[in-house]
């Protein structure tokens, strides 16, 4: 199992189809956000504290640096995949 467990794939562009991942900040912090404006992000410490605002409706910066895609994108929570609890 990869180590992220949330993810998401890139629907257009020159990229699609290519794995996103939670985008780490220079911080180290992740960024949800109910809009693109730097003004309404949330800064959140662990990965695993992601999911709650998820389900709260916040979309995630995501990435993936090693694809190319190096700036993040904010995802919006339907498009966003979970781990499955068993």
């Amino acid at each position: 199992m990869p180590k992220h467990h949330l993810h998401a794939f890139v629907s257009r562009g020159a990229n699609v189809g290519e794995l996103l991942l939670p985008h780490k900040h220079e911080d180290g912090s992740y960024v949800v956000s109910k809009t693109r404006f730097e003004d309404d992000y949330v800064r959140v410490a662990k990965e695993t504290d992601i999911l709650p605002w998820l389900e709260k409706g916040y979309g995630l910066r995501m990435s993936n640096p090693d694809k190319g895609i190096t700036a993040p994108s904010l995802i919006s929570p339907e498009s966003i995949y979970r781990p499955v609890a068993l």
